[in-house]
């Protein structure tokens, strides 16, 4: 095979990269995704590649829209993931407590399932200050709940700092580890809104 055949092979490949769908982009893989959080075993037959395949995915969606808008604001990133999640078919209520927790804390969004619950803690943007922020309110909240999965959810505006090599990266693996922290991101224009969840364990697989 020459260096035209090799080539034109390459063309090809991406090509056909292009033409599959997603991973989780329909419905039923998205909600199965999300009720597998509370599984270890579901969430052991979600192989590297298809998790790699996912992470570049979001990283596109990252590149389509990156210098076209401002971040979200938190309201609307509240509003994005409770869509999300009723869509779900979870029940979810906004700045409430959870009745298995001191009643001095509120959390943006609490959503619950039979006897599943997620708890959602909403970010703008993801710096050092936030950073810290959640720790301290993942480790209260785990301490207290430890079955209870929590979720940040942020703009996909920041899906480099998350999933790309850096020191903020860093830390949120290290939460994923110890807490079982997922992250949602979300995007939203005139057309629609879209939200992806990454579990945990896809953090550091």
């Amino acid at each position: 095979m020459n260096a035209a055949s090799d080539y034109l092979l390459g063309i090809l490949v991406i090509f056909m990269e292009d033409r599959e769908p997603d991973p989780f982009s329909k419905y039923s893989e998205n909600k199965l995704l999300l009720n597998s959080i509370f599984m270890k075993d579901k969430m052991s037959k979600y192989s590297r590649q298809i998790i790699d395949k996912y992470f570049k995915s979001l990283l596109r969606a990252h590149k389509r829209i990156e210098s076209t808008r401002d971040f979200l604001e938190l309201g609307m990133i509240q509003d994005i993931v409770a869509d999300y999640l009723m869509d779900m078919q979870w029940y979810v209520k906004y700045d409430t407590s959870h009745s298995d927790f001191d009643p001095k804390y509120r959390f943006d969004l609490v959503a619950r399932k039979e006897k599943r619950t997620i708890i959602v803690l909403v970010q703008p943007e993801i710096n050092r200050q936030s950073i810290l922020e959640i720790q301290k309110e993942i480790f209260n909240v785990k301490n207290e709940i430890p079955s209870t999965r929590v979720l940040l959810a942020t703009d996909i505006l920041e899906s480099p700092t998350i999933l790309e090599k850096n020191a903020l990266s860093d830390f949120i693996v290290d939460m994923a580890k110890k807490y079982k922290l997922g992250i949602l991101f979300v995007d939203k224009n005139l057309e629609y809104q879209e939200t992806w969840l990454v579990p945990s364990e896809f953090l550091y697989v």
